[in-house]
């Protein structure tokens, strides 16, 4: 080879050299995803290239984007506090998405984790039912009331709005648990941060502040809270602090809340006008300036015909008017939330601060709710042995509405005439009142102060033993003001003297819930297969409950209780109600948990109370669960499939104690002073008749549930449960010759028994593209199997319909099975036994009625995608319930004495009239039977229920990424800033004849709300 050549092949493999070299040196760009073991967006992820300088810090999606030189095979680390560190080696990826996974007690290094919250045991999950909400999607709902955004977010956690803006949700966990109806007996026990917090915390408590919800379910992880847990259990966990820089964010939501669905529609002027000359009411004007009218009564007037005309363009007038009700009182209104959090520290102290202000406008004037909250979180590392942390909290929330005992603006939607008007003088709905007669006769005010403080000790004196503490306490100051002014027209009308006119009340509701809770946990694996777990622990939880009210009259237009004249004797006297009481709990409980090689689990647990509400001899209850666990995915000949890449099947049983909604008047003799005086002295009362054998609930549940993962894509869990209440607890009739109408007892078998499906499905995930579809359906079956002392419990010897039957659901509706309107009498006709045919005119018996349908749906459910592009994040959730029936209102069909209100449009042509009318879905509205009109209007019928089923769309939310690089260059002072557009309760379709399917009312629809949203962090 001569020389030349070899100049050439040298001079080429050194420029060879320096292209490899310098592509190596390019700078290159990996994204990607971090996310917790729920598959949840990680925030504050420390994202690093070793031995370089180049790292990122994921955002609120859990995305980054990481930029730099560096060579292949450089280690890339995860990090974040209380989670595991996670080194990946860099091999020419552009996109890389990791899990981090929660850090645990290890034999080489001691690590601890602190929990807020030391029942949070891991192993619970491993045979247990422990499902977590998507914090997330909660915070993307623009919603005031916390319970009402989790709608939809947990098969089998059912929650139903139960009226007006600012009412208490209904919240079950697999149906109701007693026979019992009412949140006090079927709610589930709130904790958060370990400590207990009473209903009305939760349900204001701010999202924003929240990390995670857990949703219990089964007795496997109910059991560590004892006999407090047997409805299931939601465990919060409020944010916490990150060591690292300070980060300031601030959350604006600005917008309107909407009308909402209008339900029934009402009729327009001229068929009202028509219905009123078919009804013949003189009282009202479609009679009054009828040809039918001057006909009959002005026969032999010489004047008739211009009487005729006269009328007639009066009535023309009338038909000219048509005001819409439902515009004129039903309104749109604001929307607005504030929310302010500062979060940081260092590897020893962190920190979380936050402040909100929310406030959501009703849909009636006067109706409207606010929310105020601070929270503050402090975290200290105590050295290498420990966490110790701290929460102090407050809250303020108010609500207003003009809707009570007194007066339903909203009912007058159903009730104004569509000829009409505000400013029209005296109405024809209400004779002698005029529009404003109507407006401002009551009001009510309600708020609810909390504070809470709590705080926790974690301690590892040994490898792999925990030795935790908590201690909290949660106040609730719930205070109501209803007010009805002197001049309010039912004052006016009551014959009431002046002086003795206005009525003013006010209660005071103080809850004090107080929680201590100490546990020591070891773990440790053997030979590296044999994971072994024990822990005990022992609670004391003590609630104390303090009620004052007092209801006062003759204060004029005065909204103040100063104004109650207290020289009023008789039945307008002032009276004072006070109540006191207090509950105790404390326990003793154990833990087992044990896994081998990762695939098999075992869980047992065990939990005794002694409870203060029991007599002394009765006064230790217990739970206790088993569950095992199979994770055959793990077995080496699976490790690396790619199809099914997990599989995991567990079962548990358990039994649990309940004694929610029972207070010691009900098993001891408990006195208290009586408004009544004999003479000069007070009546000391029994509060009520006590029974002394009284027992609790006794709750025992099975449960069995898979979960499989395909292609590390698509990921399905199923559970089938049956949860079975012995001696089921009712207030129940007796005698009233013993100076009482009920007595508690234990009277039967209650069972709950379903199936819940969930899917999670990511179908794109690119660069650019990210699609996940999710989907989850409920199934409860509430069935009374036993009542022990008969078929059928009715809650008197007349009542014709019974409260319970053996074999029916604890909320059945019952009434005869209607077979339409005779077109000769114009009553129905009821098909009753051995198929024989009953008149409404004849009367009904206890074998007349049957179970019409469930007025709680058994199925529910949601459905929904998150799709993400480049800088845009879509979510979209719908919400479906099926399977229940609600029983008409019919308040707004009219017949001949109440036809001066508005009635439903369609009346007219749907209603008989004349015998011959077929088809026809009203009844006549010319009663002649008593009996027939007692039937009708005391009992529903399978014509006067309607199937409840609807579809929501429950949230959209429709976001944008600044980019980094541009607010760096342009507003270096903001790190991160999101814009979005979302909405909640958008649409609802239903075939529901009335307002709202969910409710049942034609006051609870929940408000659409539409919202600008915008998030910058500092």
């Amino acid at each position: 080879m001569n020389y030349y050549l070899k100049r050439r092949i040298l001079f080429l493999a050194f420029l060879s050299f320096c292209v490899i070299l310098q592509a190596q040196r390019e700078e290159k760009r990996i994204s990607g995803h971090v996310r917790d073991a729920q598959d949840l967006p990680l925030a504050g992820v420390n994202i690093k290239v070793k031995n370089t300088p180049y790292g990122a810090i994921s955002n609120e999606k859990g995305e980054y984007v990481l930029k730099g030189q560096w060579e292949p095979g450089v280690s890339i680390e995860f990090s974040f506090i209380g989670m595991k560190r996670k080194i990946v080696t860099y091999k020419g990826q552009t996109r890389l998405d990791v899990t981090l996974l929660d850090d645990v007690n290890n034999m080489d290094e001691v690590v601890v984790t602190a929990k807020a919250n030391i029942n949070e045991i891991d192993i619970r999950a491993r045979s247990g039912v422990v499902q977590e909400v998507d914090m997330r999607r909660i915070n993307s709902k623009p919603m005031i009331d916390m319970g009402l955004a989790l709608q939809g977010s947990v098969p089998g956690l059912i929650i139903q709005n139960t009226g007006e803006l600012g009412s208490t949700p209904e919240i079950r966990i697999r149906g109701n648990s007693s026979l019992r109806k009412g949140n006090t007996t079927n709610e589930p026990l709130y904790i958060m941060d370990g400590k207990v917090i009473s209903p009305e915390t939760f349900y204001n408590l701010n999202p924003m502040d929240i990390k995670e919800i857990k949703v219990l379910k089964d007795a496997a992880a109910c059991a560590l809270y004892g006999i407090k847990a047997a409805n299931g259990v939601l465990e919060i966990t409020s944010q916490r602090g990150v060591s690292g820089q300070t980060m300031v964010t601030y959350t604006l939501d600005m917008g309107v809340t909407t009308r909402g669905r209008r339900g029934v529609s009402m009729m327009d002027s001229a068929e009202k006008l028509e219905l009123e000359r078919l009804l013949q009411n003189p009282e009202t004007p479609g009679y009054r300036y009828s040809a039918d009218y001057y006909n009959k009564y002005y026969a032999g007037d010489p004047n008739l015909s211009q009487l005729i005309a006269s009328g007639e363009q009066k009535l023309n007038e009338l038909r000219n008017i048509n005001t819409d009700w439902f515009k004129e009182l039903i309104r749109n209104n604001l929307y607005q939330k504030h929310n302010v959090n500062i979060r940081g520290g260092s590897e020893q102290t962190t920190y979380y601060i936050s402040a909100n202000y929310t406030k959501q406008g009703g849909r009636l004037p006067g109706n409207d709710k606010q929310r105020m909250s601070l929270r503050m979180n402090l975290d200290q590392k105590l050295g290498h042995i420990g966490y110790a942390l701290l929460s102090v909290n407050g809250g303020y929330a108010k609500t207003n509405t003009p809707n009570g005992s007194t007066s339903d603006p909203t009912q007058l939607v159903y009730e104004l005439n569509p000829y009409e008007t505000k400013d029209g003088g005296e109405l024809i709905s209400y004779p002698g009142r005029t529009y404003k007669d109507l407006m401002n006769q009551f009001s009510q005010e309600s708020a609810a102060k909390t504070a809470g403080i709590s705080g926790s000790l974690t301690l590892n004196p040994l490898p792999g033993l925990d030795i935790a503490a908590v201690a909290g306490l949660d106040f609730l100051l719930d205070e109501t003001e209803q007010f009805t002014p002197s001049t309010s027209y039912s004052e006016m009308t009551s014959g009431i003297p002046e002086l003795k006119r206005g009525i003013f009340a006010k209660s005071k509701n103080t809850t004090t819930n107080i929680s201590t809770n100490i546990r020591a946990t070891y773990n440790h694996v053997f030979a590296g297969r044999h994971d072994l777990t024990l822990g005990a622990n022992m609670d004391y939880y003590l609630t104390q409950l303090d009620n004052v009210s007092i209801t006062g009259y003759g204060v004029g237009t005065i909204n103040s209780a100063a104004a109650i004249n207290h020289s009023i004797q008789g039945t307008r006297q002032a009276e004072v109600g006070a109540l006191k009481d207090k509950n105790a709990q404390l326990g003793l409980g154990a833990v087992l948990g044990y896994t081998f090689d990762n695939i098999y689990d075992f869980y047992a647990t065990y939990k005794a109370d002694a409870s203060s509400i029991l007599p002394s001899d009765k006064r230790w209850n217990s739970a206790w669960a088993v569950g095992i666990g199979w994770t055959p995915s793990y077995y080496s000949f699976l490790a690396d499939n790619t199809v099914l890449t997990r599989l995991n099947l567990k079962a548990s049983y358990g039994y649990t104690a309940n004694l929610n909604g029972v207070s010691v008047s009900s098993t001891v003799a408990t006195f208290a002073y009586s408004n009544n005086a004999y003479e000069d002295q007070r009546v000391l009362e029994l509060m009520g008749l006590y029974n002394k054998d009284l027992k609790p609930e006794q709750t025992k549940s099975i449960d069995a549930g898979v979960s499989i993962e395909l292609f590390n894509r698509v990921t399905l869990e199923t559970s089938w449960y049956n949860r079975r209440t012995e001696q089921a607890l009712l207030d129940v009739p007796i005698p009233s010759s013993t100076g009482y109408t009920t007595l508690k007892r234990n009277i039967g078998i209650l069972e709950n028994r379903g199936i819940e499906f969930g899917l999670k499905a990511k179908v794109l995930d690119t660069r650019d593209w990210i699609l996940n579809l999710r989907w989850n359906m409920a199934y409860n079956r509430n069935k009374v199997i036993d009542l022990y002392y008969a078929d059928k419990i009715y809650a008197s010897e007349d009542a014709l319909i019974p409260d319970y039957e053996v074999g029916k659901s604890y909320d059945m509706i019952y009434g005869p099975q209607s077979l339409g309107i005779n077109p000769l009498t114009g009553y129905p006709v009821f098909l009753v036994k051995d198929n024989k045919e009953k008149q409404a005119s004849e009367t009904l018996t206890v074998d007349d009625v049957v179970a019409l349908g469930h007025s709680t749906p058994p199925y529910t459910g949601s459905f929904g995608l998150s799709l993400s592009y480049k800088a845009f994040d879509l979510d979209v959730d719908f919400y479906y319930v099926h399977g229940g029936i609600h029983q008409f209102n019919y308040s707004y069909v009219r017949d001949k004495d109440n036809v001066n209100r508005n009635a439903v449009a369609g009346q007219t042509e749907r209603m008989w009239f004349k015998a011959g009318d077929e088809g026809k879905v009203y009844p006549t509205p010319f009663y002649t039977s008593a009996t027939a009109e007692e039937n009708l209007t005391l009992y529903p019928n399978s014509l006067t229920v309607g199937k409840s089923d609807y579809l929501k769309l429950s949230m959209v939310s429709l976001r944008y990424r600044v980019d980094q690089r541009f607010l760096r260059k342009t507003i270096p002072f903001v790190k991160y800033a999101t814009f979005a557009f979302q909405g909640s309760n958008l649409f609802t379709w239903t075939s529901y004849k009335e307002s709202d399917p969910e409710s049942g009312t034609l006051a609870g629809s929940m408000q659409p709300i539409y919202t600008f949203n915008m998030n910058l962090t500092f």
